[in-house]
């Protein structure tokens, strides 16, 4: 962790991911950045506690942390963000979808920013099928757009890459997958600056452990209503 106060806090919030969770810390690990990895395992049912137990070994440098129950992945994210140190936080899904190897793409790219935060946009990047994942992702950047101007094409992307800073003053309050939405819509009502670097994208199907679903889509909008018309600033600030 060499100069991490200048470099990348990476947090891999983990439910039931045995057979990933140990190729994602070899890839991220391997990132040549000033980075710190926390794991943060939101009570998985299956071996994975085991898994990580015997990476903890192998990488003493990487920060695990067990959550005995599932609590969430905007809790998960919460709890790593309270061991971060980097000057960048970034959110790695523990499957296999995203290229870790891109993040220092984003990392590139928000050293030029002038706020410093860069989304990976996987809308240039093609995949037959998932139709009604796609339709639900072009609805998001549509409603973000509506309430807040941000002209996003892929604001449900797990990466999200934004100053500590930032994440600290937004102060998130969200337990599931709707945290995605409060962070998008607190960055919009902010006025702030976001940047898309167009990334590489293998999506999973739900046999093979995909969580998000339309019920999703409706606590996001739920969310970003509640920021936009109901929700003083001073309540996050």
């Amino acid at each position: 962790m060499t100069n991490i106060k200048q470099g990348l806090s990476l947090i891999i919030p983990v439910f039931n991911e045995e057979k990933t969770i140990e190729l994602i810390i070899k890839r991220c690990h391997s990132l040549p950045l000033a980075k710190q990895l926390i794991v943060v395992n939101d009570g998985s049912k299956d071996k994975t506690k085991s898994v990580l137990g015997k990476i903890s070994k192998k990488y003493p440098s990487v920060t695990i942390i067990h959550h005995q129950t599932n609590l969430g992945k905007g809790m998960a994210i919460k709890t790593g963000l309270s061991q971060a140190l980097g000057k960048y936080v970034l959110v790695q899904d523990a499957d296999l979808e995203y290229y870790p190897e891109e993040i220092v793409r984003l990392y590139e790219k928000a050293e030029g920013a002038s706020d410093g935060i860069v989304f990976g946009n996987r809308s240039a990047n093609k995949q037959k099928g998932y139709i009604l994942a796609q339709l639900g992702n072009w609805y998001l950047n549509l409603l973000f757009f509506s309430l807040f101007g941000l002209q996003l094409q892929d604001s449900y992307t797990c990466y999200k890459l934004i100053p500590r800073k930032i994440w600290q003053k937004i102060n998130l309050q969200s337990n599931g997958f709707e945290i995605d939405a409060e962070l998008v819509s607190k960055l919009g009502r902010e006025g702030y600056k976001i940047i898309e670097v167009p990334i590489s994208y293998h999506p999973r199907k739900y046999s093979e452990g995909k969580k998000i679903n339309w019920i999703d889509v409706i606590w996001a909008t739920k969310v970003a209503f509640k920021i936009r018309f109901f929700t003083k600033k001073d309540l996050y600030e």
